[in-house]
């Protein structure tokens, strides 16, 4: 198996043969498998980076999928980050990533299976990330105009978030508006933002998603084309400290 392997190159399987307990969110095979070659290489000749993901999949105590609950943060074993629990439905995820196989039991503890690797290991706000987000310049930039950083760092959220070439896309005079009147502009990007953490796993076709700014946006899904009010994700998933970024081709209007 290769977790386990990886395990052992990471000088943590002797951790886990511990006392305890121990919950270990467990990627599958087909999980290490699906990460591209190049972040394989780097983990395997990076034993510090490798350590730091793996600890990341492992929480102290014995707890159950029935005892989790959504929006938990749960402290990781040797690592400073908190894995992020979401529950949708019937559905468990750690960080975005699926409960596959739930509550295996093991004699120290218990093992969840993962369908993914959690990777990589999120460690900025939503508003650090985007800030070392080239495409997501623009956006940033708005945000700073509108005031917002504070606000998009205390709570957790789900940020649409448009890139560069969505606000080239606005009419021609519209973001010098936007961005000279601060209501507007805040209305226009807290329309872009919802209060739950919804990774893809937590969208619905025909879903409606509340937003900060209080009206609705409608999620379609169609073919695995995810969309937003009409914008498509172009990149879904990108795990931040406090939720998840989906970033989208269209600057979103509210309807008010």
């Amino acid at each position: 198996m290769t977790l386990v392997k990886l395990l052992q190159d990471a000088e943590l399987s002797s951790v886990l043969k511990g006392q305890g307990p121990f919950t270990l969110f467990a990627p599958t095979d087909k999980g290490f498998d699906a990460l591209p070659a190049d972040v394989l290489d780097k983990l395997s000749k990076d034993k510090a980076l490798l350590k730091k993901v793996l600890s990341y999949h492992v929480v102290s105590g014995k707890i159950l999928a029935k005892d989790l609950k959504n929006n938990e943060l749960l402290d990781s074993v040797d690592n400073p980050e908190k894995l992020r629990i979401n529950i949708y439905g019937q559905d468990v995820f750690a960080t975005g990533r699926k409960v596959i196989l739930p509550d295996n039991d093991a004699s120290n503890g218990v093992v969840h299976m993962l369908n993914q690797v959690i990777y990589p290991v999120p460690t900025k706000n939503i508003v650090a990330e985007a800030s070392t987000t080239p495409e997501l310049s623009t956006l940033v930039y708005a945000v700073i105009r509108g005031n917002l950083q504070k606000t998009l760092t205390d709570g957790n959220f789900t940020v649409f978030a448009p890139n560069n070439a969505a606000f080239q896309k606005l009419p021609p005079g519209k973001l010098s508006d936007l961005l000279s009147n601060e209501t507007a502009l805040v209305s226009l990007l807290t329309y872009h933002v919802t209060e739950e953490v919804l990774y893809s796993g937590g969208l619905k076709d025909g879903q409606e998603v509340l937003t900060v700014e209080k009206s609705k946006l409608v999620i379609s899904i169609n073919g695995g084309v995810v969309k937003v009010g009409g914008a498509t994700v172009v990149q879904a998933d990108v795990s931040v400290t406090n939720g998840v970024i989906h970033v989208i081709d269209t600057v979103l209007t509210p309807p008010n």
